[in-house]
Order: structure tokens, then sequence, then C-alpha cells
């Protein structure tokens, strides 16, 4: 029999208790550190006892009515304290009843430091965990052991009765039915060194995620470059996806995948996603790509966007300026609105003027060589006194062709002093002036300009044929429970962080709007990756990232937020974050940052040294304490077994 077996009782309390794993005696404690008296030969046969990992403190008599929860944060020197000493030494005469025929200087014995996590203890047969301690002065009488196997799987996935009770009504709010989802993602791993506590016959723990966790929560996945940050984004991606299936529940997820980690299979992942959930997967790319959806809007109809989509792209270039060019910059397009207006005459006469400069503005785009839509005809009306002036021949409000819209506004600057509204103005308005010029090639005094060929350049920031706004179109597919991969890896930097502000804006928007209208917003969660440049410490919280993380959870909105950088984070939205996964970092100055948050300080040393891929400590809101978790690989074989009902679903 393995060291690992346990007690074999109905009780949940001598279950945690497997009498190989005896590591030595409670040698002092109080309310928050204890000092255990072990021995080489001890350590030995409970196969080592590894910096960080959980001990148990219970006494030896045939009672058992509560146990010590402790981790080892170190070794200790011996006290000077004379009356500690004296129970030290006979403690240690228990050493041969407890090593065969060794004797007590053949031992070896020292100390170990570690810190009180708190007392299991049973209430109305119930097992519970109190974060403290009530009483430490038998400290002297109880015996120590190292768990594994199913008493640590015991310990780590605890969850006390009052949060079970939160989650299962948190689920019931979510739309889950029946038992709390929980799903395997890794196995207790207390150091970088496996050959004793996780190797040969060593029985291993599996940590479960309770996937309420997440939804509608704030997680931070911290960690160096490849130490298993996106592996770690991949698994919970899985985790979120199999609740949704077998919950018959539509969570949609998005990821902000700056580095092209998730839309495409990499060496060191061995798949995607989207190979794994194939149905359910839409990926989208600034540029066009096989197997990818445009996250660019039709210039031709989502007209603001595609204008200040152009705004940023000529702002950021280095492009000849002049009176015109500053002008297209500086102008929108807001259509008319009827209570801006003093009578529908004048409501009737903007809308004309604005139709028409759109069309000088459609024009120019399609002089410029950006395709139209599919059937697309340029469209405004004019009264009869105008039309006959141009040219009869011809009706706008019937549609023109690209050729025949440039033809038109041609003749109209021939003739544009002859036009003259009925208050003995100019009939072509300012802006609508300046997209002419543009259009024409010429300014106000018929010099040449570079006009519309300053935008020939950015002809690929078009997708004739979208009918909606992405925006609309990646949100309807989150209500669907979709996974949406947004390619950031490709395109212009300043139009990627300007499309994922506008698509992050429009999610909450929508969501927000649902949830003021008394309705269940959809379940969405957001990943986000290089977080510190979205949601950095001296971004303001009125920005749509902070406002996200803070405001998001009512909305249904739970955001994932992945980088290299515990500093970088504003100190509010980690304040208020419930789950935070840590793999290693490099510096002390990150370390002391996270050392502020629940007990990753006893984590500090391990988390500097230990640089293996998908080591990671790991905070949750079910557990009262940091757990270290080896992080199991993304295998998209094994995901797509599941996902058909395969081994393990």
């Amino acid at each position: 029999m393995p060291n690992s077996a346990a007690t074999t009782t109905a009780d949940p309390l001598a279950r945690l208790i497997q009498k190989p794993q005896f590591v030595g005696w409670l040698g002092a404690a109080d309310f928050t550190r204890a000092l255990v008296l072990t021995s080489d030969v001890w350590k030995a046969q409970a196969h080592g006892v590894p910096h960080n990992c959980f001990l148990l403190a219970a006494t030896t008599g045939a009672t058992l009515e509560e146990v010590l929860l402790l981790r080892v944060t170190g070794s200790a020197e011996p006290p000077t304290d004379a009356e500690l000493l004296t129970k030290l030494d006979k403690l240690k005469s228990r050493a041969p009843a407890s090593g065969g025929d060794l004797t007590v200087e053949e031992f070896q014995f020292g100390l170990l430091q570690c810190r009180v996590l708190g007392t299991f203890y049973l209430m109305a047969g119930q097992l519970r965990l109190g974060s403290d301690v009530e009483n430490f002065a038998q400290a002297a009488g109880l015996a120590v052991y190292r768990p594994d196997g199913a008493a640590l799987e015991a310990i780590v996935n605890y969850l006390s009765p009052a949060r079970l009770a939160a989650a299962a009504e948190e689920a019931r709010r979510l739309g889950l039915q029946g038992d709390l989802p929980h799903f395997p993602i890794g196995t207790v791993r207390y150091a970088s060194t496996e050959r004793l506590h996780r190797g040969g016959q060593a029985a291993r723990a599996v940590f479960n995620l309770n996937a309420v966790d997440f939804l509608a929560r704030r997680t931070a996945v911290f960690g160096m470059t490849r130490t298993g940050k996106s592996n770690t984004v991949k698994k919970l991606v899985s985790v979120v996806q199999h609740t949704g299936t077998d919950f018959k529940l539509k969570i949609g997820q998005i990821i902000y995948d700056l580095n092209g980690e998730y839309a495409n299979a990499n060496q060191q992942d061995k798949g995607s996603l989207a190979e794994v959930f194939p149905g359910d997967t839409v990926r989208y790319r600034m540029m066009p790509t096989p197997g990818f959806e445009l996250i660019l809007n039709n210039f031709f109809v989502q007209i603001s966007e595609g204008h200040s989509t152009l705004r940023g792209l000529l702002e950021a270039g280095k492009v000849p300026r002049s009176a015109d060019l500053e002008a297209f910059l500086s102008m929108d397009f807001i259509a008319p609105n009827r209570e801006d207006c003093s009578n529908d005459y004048e409501f009737q006469r903007q809308t004309a003027m604005y139709q028409l400069k759109l069309a000088a503005y459609q024009a120019m785009l399609a002089r410029a060589g950006y395709e139209l839509p599919p059937g697309f005809k340029i469209t405004f009306e004019v009264n009869a006194a105008i039309r006959n002036k141009v040219n009869p021949a011809v009706n706008p409000a019937d549609g023109l062709t690209a050729t025949q819209a440039y033809e038109w506004f041609n003749l109209v600057r021939q003739i544009q002093d002859e036009l003259i509204t009925v208050k003995g103005g100019s009939w072509i308005e300012p802006d609508t002036n300046v997209l002419i010029n543009l259009l024409l090639q010429k300014n106000d005094q018929g010099g040449y300009i570079p006009g519309y060929r300053l935008l020939q350049p950015y002809k690929d920031y078009h997708a004739p044929n979208r009918s909606t706004d992405v925006c609309d179109e990646i949100y309807n597919h989150l209500v669907n429970g979709k996974i949406v991969i947004l390619d950031l890896s490709v395109g212009d930097p300043v139009q990627r962080e300007r499309l994922s502000k506008r698509i992050a804006r429009h999610i909450l928007t929508s969501s927000m709007a649902t949830f003021n209208a008394g309705q269940h917003p959809p379940h969405v969660v957001v990943y986000v990756e290089e977080a510190h440049n979205l949601i950095g410490r001296t971004e303001a919280l009125s920005e749509i990232w902070p406002t996200i993380a803070k405001e998001g959870a009512k909305a249904r909105i739970a955001i994932v937020y992945a980088t290299q950088e515990v500093s970088s984070i504003h100190p509010n939205i980690l304040a208020n974050t419930e789950n935070i996964l840590v793999s290693h970092l490099n510096n002390q100055n990150e370390i002391s940052e996270l050392a502020k948050y629940y007990d990753f300080g006893d984590f500090a040393d391990s988390l500097i040294r230990a640089q293996d891929v998908g080591f990671a400590r790991v905070k949750t809101l079910s557990n009262p304490f940091v757990i270290p978790v080896q992080i199991d690989k993304f295998d998209p074989e094994k995901e797509r077994q599941r996902g058909a009902g395969g081994p393990g679903h």
C-alpha cells in the first residue's frame, strides 16, 4: 500500500490523517506561526517535505476533534528559550517508537517554520475549515503529517458550506442547473524538483476549478513570457466552454490576441482553440486571411467608423497637410436630428445637405480605389432646379455609379457660382466643398492638391462585403455563445488599439442596456493579453477597460487579464480581482507588489527561482488560501475527445 493511504473511515476529519505520512511533532504554535520538530528519517518516509507544502497537525488519541492546517515557509534555528528546548527534547525521545532500530542521536533532527492556515473541524457532520485557531495550549501533543493523494485533494478542493451555498445561488442566477461545475486544471506541485513529492509512486492530487468563480468575475494571470500564461488562458477558455456545453448555457468568450497565440496553432502548444472548437470559434483579423473574418468595417456603410479610421491613419502617417485635409480630419458625419431643428423644413434641408456631403465622401472613396459593395449606388436627392442646372439627364435619387458621381460633382464645381440657395448663399456647404476639392484634387483657388490620393494607401482597412457593423456582428456571436478571437498581431498598432476599445465599449454598452432594461444580459468572458497596455495603473478609471473591470460584473461580463507586470495593473482593479494565477516572476519589485495580496508572500522565493512552465500559484474566489499547482498542458486532442463525449466528459 502506498504511503498516501488515508484512514478508512466515514469521518471526513479522520480521513485527512495518513499515518504513514508522519513527519514530526508540533513543538510550538501561536495564532499565526508554528514550529515543527522533524527528522531526516521521518521526512524520507513521507517522501520529502518541500518548501510551501501543506502539513496537518492532529492529536494521536482516539478522539479527533480538530486538525491544524499548516504551510511550510522555511527552516528554523534551534530556539534559545529553555522551556521550549526542554519540550523539544521530550519530543525527540519519541523517535525510536517511530523510527525502528535507530537511536535518537541518529535521527538528525531539525525544525520547520510554518504558517498556520486554519483549523479543520466537524460541525453537524460536515467538514469545516476556520481561517484561524482557537487554542494551541496542547501543541506539544500534536503529531504532524504531510498529506498527499486523496487527503491533499480534499484540502485543496475544500469549499466551505457558506461558499457552497453562495456558489449554488450564483450558479442559479447564472442559469446553471444541477451540481456546481468543477473541472480539473492541474495537480498540486510544491517545488521545481519533483523527484520525491511527485515522482515514482507518489499520489498526485488533482486541483479543480469552480467555473462559477470565473463567470462575471475578475481574473489575473501573471508570469514572464514562456512560463505558461497562454496555456493557462487556453485552459480557462476550455473550462468555460465545457461549462456552457455541459449545462446548455450560452457563454460568449472574446480573446484580444495581441501575439496571435490563440488564433493560430504554434510549435509550443501544438494546437489552437479554433482547431479544438471549430464550430464554436470565429476568428477576426485586420487583413484578408483564409479562415478569418475581417475585423474591419465597410467604409461606404459604416460612415463614421470609416472616417474615424482614416483620420487615425492620416494623422499617424507622414502626409502633406493642407487646409482641405485639415478640414477633412476635423469634420464629422453625424446625421441631422429632428429635435435639433426648429421645424420640418429645416430638418429636411439639413438632411438633404447631409446626403450631399455623404455622396461627395463616397465618391471620393470610390475615386481613391475603395471597392464599392456589390450593387452599391451613390444616392442622394436634389431639387429639380439644381438637377436641371447640373445635368438634367441624370437623377442622383436613382443612384449613381462611381464614375457618374465623379462626373456629376465635376459639373457642380464648374457651375458652382450659379447654385445659389433661396437665402442667397452657396448651395454647397463648407464640408461638402472640402470633399469636392479632395475628389477633384483642386483647392478653392484651382491649385492642385493630392486630394483622394492620400487615402489610397489605406484601402486594405475597408471591407466591401460587410453589411453590418463589425461590433454588432461580434456581439451577436457572443450572445450565441461563440469564442471570438481577435488576432491583433497584424495591422496598424494605432488602429488595433482604437478598434479594440471600440469593440469593448460596444460589448459593455450593449450588455448594460439589457441590464438597465430589467433583462438578463448574455454571459461574456473577455480575455486581454498584455493587459498593462490597457488597464495600467496610470489609466483613468473612466476609460473603457478599467470601467469593464470595475462594473462589468453587473452586466455578466467577466474579464481575464494577463501580463508580466503585477505592478503595472491599476491598484483599484487588482484589489478587486477575485482570482489570481501566477507563474514565474523575475524581480523583487513585482514579488513585493504581489505579496500585498492574500498569502502570496509565502511563495516569494519560489516564484523568482522556479521557472518551470505552467508551475503556478493559484488563489480563486472559492479557495481560502493560495495553492501551488502544475497547470495541465492544453492538449487539443484530449479537449476534442471531451467535447465529443469522450474520456473525461
